[in-house]
């Protein structure tokens, strides 16, 4: 699908992006996230609210991400809250606001990841209730 076409399909708030994969030789960028369900229009509510999917991005032309976040992008250790999931003005830019903490002195201490892609699969791994 396209990057508008996931947009308008899928709402990302309050999911957790768990893990990231790039491979810039075959230019794929892969998201797995644990995601609300519960949050979508077509949700039914005899069926689970949250599970795991993966977003695999094809032919990925950018992949940036902010530079205080640069030592865990691609760990184990990145579990982080999506804020938004936005498309610039053009359609072929997604880029994620993520939430990677609270400061008291300041809110919320957020990052940005961007995307540019051909397109991008959405793969459902598991459903389960909280």
């Amino acid at each position: 699908m396209t990057l508008p076409e996931l947009r308008e399909k899928y709402y990302f708030h309050d999911s957790n992006i768990e893990k990231i994969e790039y491979d810039a030789a075959n230019k794929t960028l892969t998201l797995t996230i644990d995601f609300c369900f519960w949050w979508q229009p077509w949700h039914k509510e005899s069926e689970p609210s949250n599970g795991l999917i993966r977003l695999i991005f094809e032919g990925v032309s950018l992949f940036e991400y902010d530079d205080n976040i640069s030592n865990k992008i691609l760990s184990d250790e990145l579990d982080s809250e999506i804020l938004e999931g936005e498309l610039d003005e053009d359609g072929n830019l997604v880029f994620f606001s993520i939430e990677a903490g609270y400061n008291p002195d300041c809110n919320d201490i957020y990052w940005q990841l961007k995307i540019k892609a051909a397109n991008v699969k959405v793969e459902e791994l598991e459903r389960y209730d909280l």
